[in-house]
C-alpha cells in the first residue's frame, strides 16, 4: 500500500502512521487525471500532508512530506515539527515564485459525506490536536475553543461519542467550510488554489528553446513526453510548438500576398496587361494640345497622347518610339486619330511645335526693318507665333499689343525682375523697353501658350536669371561694373562684334572709353531706335536725341540694347588687355580693326571704304 493509498484503516488500533486523503466533489473532475506515484517517485509534485503520532513525539504533528530529492538537485523536501505553544497550525511549502495577489477567500462548499467523517457538523482545525482517536473513527476537527470542553468531556483515552448535555454546553457557532487537506486554505497556507499548480523556480537560462527539440514534428500532440501528468493542464496557455507554426503560416500567407501584388503591379507597369490598339490614319482630322513635360518617360508620353485621342493606346506609341528617333519637351499641336509611328514623326519636326523660341544673340524686343528692305522680327513678336493655337476645344496665344503693354504697366515683381535690375525697370514704367535684356537669348523650348501676357514675360525672365547667374554675371566679374551694367556693356558687345575672338577687345574698348569720361559714339546704341536699322550710319538716326544714342549723351545707353548671350557676358566680365579707344568692322565677314589714336582709326575706316563697307566718310 503507498503512502497515497486512500483505502479507510478502520479497525487498526496501533500506533503507526495515520493519513487521510480527502477530496471534495469538487475536485474529483480535476483529479480524475492525477497519477498516483510512490513516496519515492521523483515525478511526485507539490507536498503530501501525512498527520503522524509517534510516542516519542509531544503532541500529533501534521508534517508535509515531499519525495527524496534525485543526487545533485536542489531539495524541495523539509520536515518541521509543530511545538505546542503553536496556536494554529503551520504547513511548510517549497519556495515559490512571487505571484499575483491572493483573491478574496470564498466560502467552500462542504465536503460529501464519508465513511471516514460520520459527523456532517465535523469543522476544520485551526488550533493543536489534543489526541488520537481510536482506528476506525474519522477524526472529528474541532475549533481550539472546543479543545478544553472535548477534553473534559472524554478523559478517557479511548474515543467516546460525546455526550450531549456537553453539545448542549458548547457555544454554537458556523459551520467552517471544510477543505481539502492537498488543496491550499485561503488566507494561512498558501495564494493558489489546487487547481493552479506551483513548480519550482527554473532558469530560462539552461533551457534550450522549443525548435531545438528533437522529438520536434513526429506527432507530438504539443505538451510532450515531460508535462505535468497525463493530459494537457487545464485552463493554460496553447503549447509553444503550436502557437508558433500558426504564426509561420500567418507570415508565409501574408509574404505571399505581398509578392503577388508586387508582381502584379511590376507587370502593369511594364504594360504587359496594356492594350495595343492602333490607328491606321496617318493625317487624322482635328486639333489638340499636348504637352510633354521636361524628363517626361515615353511610357507618360504615350499615356497622355493616347488620353487625349491622338492614338490609339499607350503600348502601341511606346512601341512605335523604341525605334523613333525620340520626343522633346514642349507644346505639340497634334491631330486625332493617327497611328502611333505617325505621331513619332509629327513630333520630331518642327512643324508640330508649339511655344518654342531661338532669341538669337543681339536682338530686340521690338521688330526692326533693315537696309535690305527685310523686317527682322523681335522677341515678342517671335513669342506671339510660337504661342498662338487653334484647337477644337479653344484658342490660345497672346498678342505682340499685349506683350507690350504688361511690359510697361506690370510690376517689377509681377514681372520676376531681379533685384539688381529693379531700380532701372521701376525708374522707366510705362515703357515696355525696361525690360530689354532680361530676356537672354537662347532656345526657349516650352513656352505655355495656356498663360497670359504677363505670365508668359515673368516665366521667361526669372528664367533668364537663372541663365545669366549660370554665366557668371553675379561672380567672377572683373569688368568694374554692377551687374545691369555688365549686362548694359555685354549688349553693345553683341551689337558691334561678329566674331568671337573680336569679343574681348571690343568690351575693353567700352571699358577704356568709361575710364576716360569719353562718349562711347557706338552705331548699334543709335540704332536701337531707328526705324531702320544700318551698318553706315547717318541721318536721322545719327541725330537722334535719346537716351539710347552715345552719339548724343555720354555713358552707358538707358538700357540694354538687346539680347545677351553667354560669349558676350563672358568677354565683358573678362575683357583684354590693352589700351584701344577706337575699331571699325570693314568687310561684310565681321573682320574687325583697333587702334590706339584716332588717325590710326581714321586709316582703318579707310580700309572699309575700299571693301565698299562704308560709304560715310570716305576719302
Amino acid at each position: 500500500m503507498s503512502d497515497q493509498d486512500p483505502t479507510s484503516r478502520r479497525g487498526q488500533g496501533d500506533d503507526d502512521s495515520r493519513r487521510y486523503f480527502t477530496d471534495r466533489p469538487s475536485a474529483q473532475a480535476a483529479n480524475r487525471h492525477r497519477r498516483r506515484r510512490g513516496p519515492g517517485d521523483p515525478t511526485t509534485t507539490g507536498s503530501i500532508p501525512i498527520v503522524r503520532v509517534e510516542k516519542s513525539l509531544p503532541d500529533p504533528t501534521i508534517e508535509y512530506r515531499t519525495p527524496d530529492p534525485s543526487p545533485g538537485t536542489s531539495p524541495y523536501f523539509e520536515v518541521r515539527y509543530r511545538s505546542s505553544e503553536e496556536p494554529r497550525t503551520q504547513f511548510t511549502e517549497p519556495p515559490r515564485q512571487p505571484g499575483p495577489p491572493a483573491p478574496p477567500a470564498q466560502p467552500v462548499q462542504p465536503p460529501r459525506p464519508s465513511r471516514s467523517a460520520p459527523d456532517a457538523e465535523s469543522h476544520v482545525q485551526t488550533g493543536p490536536i489534543d489526541r488520537v482517536r481510536p482506528a476506525g473513527h474519522a477524526v472529528p476537527f474541532t475549533t481550539a475553543g472546543q479543545e478544553a470542553a472535548d477534553t473534559a468531556a472524554a478523559p478517557d483515552p479511548q474515543w467516546e461519542p460525546e455526550p450531549a448535555a456537553a453539545r448542549e454546553r458548547a457555544p454554537e457557532r458556523p459551520a467552517e467550510p471544510t477543505f481539502d487537506v492537498l488543496e491550499s486554505r485561503p488566507g494561512e497556507v498558501g495564494e493558489y488554489s489546487r487547481e493552479t499548480p506551483v513548480y519550482p523556480p527554473v532558469d530560462e537560462s539552461d533551457q534550450e528553446p522549443d525548435f531545438l527539440d528533437s522529438d520536434y514534428g513526429d506527432g507530438d500532440d504539443g505538451y510532450g513526453d515531460g508535462g505535468y501528468g497525463d493530459g494537457p493542464t487545464v485552463g493554460g496557455a496553447m503549447p509553444a510548438r503550436r502557437r508558433n507554426k500558426r504564426v509561420l503560416l500567418a507570415v508565409g500567407a501574408i509574404a505571399l500576398i505581398v509578392i503577388l501584388v508586387i508582381a502584379g503591379l511590376g507587370l502593369k507597369w511594364l504594360g504587359v496587361f496594356d492594350s495595343r490598339t492602333d490607328y491606321d490614319s496617318a493625317t487624322g482630322s482635328g486639333s489638340v494640345l499636348v504637352h510633354v513635360p521636361e524628363d517626361a518617360a515615353i511610357r507618360d508620353v504615350g499615356q497622355t497622347l493616347a488620353d487625349a485621342g491622338v492614338v490609339g493606346s499607350k503600348r502601341a506609341f511606346v512601341d512605335a518610339a523604341e525605334s523613333g528617333p525620340g520626343v522633346a519637351a514642349g507644346f505639340y499641336d497634334m491631330p486625332k486619330g493617327i497611328s502611333a509611328k505617325s505621331a513619332i514623326d509629327m513630333m520630331s519636326g518642327a512643324d508640330r511645335r508649339v511655344g518654342r523660341i531661338i532669341v538669337p544673340e543681339g536682338l530686340q524686343l521690338d521688330s526692326k526693318e533693315s537696309t535690305g528692305g527685310h523686317t527682322r522680327p523681335g522677341i515678342f513678336e517671335m513669342i506671339a507665333g510660337a504661342t498662338t493655337i487653334k484647337t477644337d476645344d479653344a484658342e490660345y496665344g497672346v498678342t505682340v499689343a499685349q506683350l507690350e503693354e504688361a511690359a510697361a504697366e506690370s510690376s517689377p515683381d509681377e514681372l520676376g525682375v531681379p533685384s539688381w535690375a529693379r531700380e532701372k525697370v521701376e525708374e522707366l514704367t510705362g515703357d515696355h523697353r525696361r525690360i530689354e535684356g532680361l530676356i537672354a537669348s537662347g532656345a526657349w523650348e516650352d513656352i505655355d501658350p495656356t498663360l497670359d501676357a504677363r505670365e508668359i514675360l515673368r516665366e521667361l525672365i526669372t528664367r533668364s536669371e537663372t541663365r545669366y547667374t549660370a554665366w557668371g554675371l553675379l561672380s567672377g566679374n572683373d569688368s568694374g561694373l554692377s551687374p545691369y551694367d555688365t549686362l548694359t556693356v555685354a549688349s553693345i558687345v553683341e551689337g558691334e562684334a561678329r566674331k568671337e575672338v573680336d569679343f574681348p577687345k571690343v568690351a575693353r574698348v567700352i571699358l577704356n572709353r568709361l575710364d576716360r569720361d569719353q562718349r562711347l559714339e557706338m552705331d548699334s546704341t543709335a540704332n536701337y531706335t531707328a526705324d531702320v536699322r544700318a551698318n553706315d550710319l547717318h541721318g536721322a538716326a545719327y541725330n537722334n536725341d535719346n537716351e539710347w544714342n552715345t552719339y548724343k549723351h555720354d555713358g552707358l545707353p538707358l538700357t540694354p540694347i538687346g539680347a545677351v548671350g553667354d560669349r558676350a557676358l563672358h568677354a565683358t566680365e573678362n575683357p583684354a588687355d590693352g589700351k584701344w579707344l577706337y575699331f571699325v568692322t570693314v568687310d561684310e565677314d565681321g573682320t574687325t580693326l583697333f587702334a590706339k589714336t584716332f588717325d590710326k582709326h581714321k586709316q582703318n575706316r579707310q580700309v572699309a571704304c575700299r571693301n565698299k563697307f562704308l560709304t560715310v566718310g570716305c576719302e
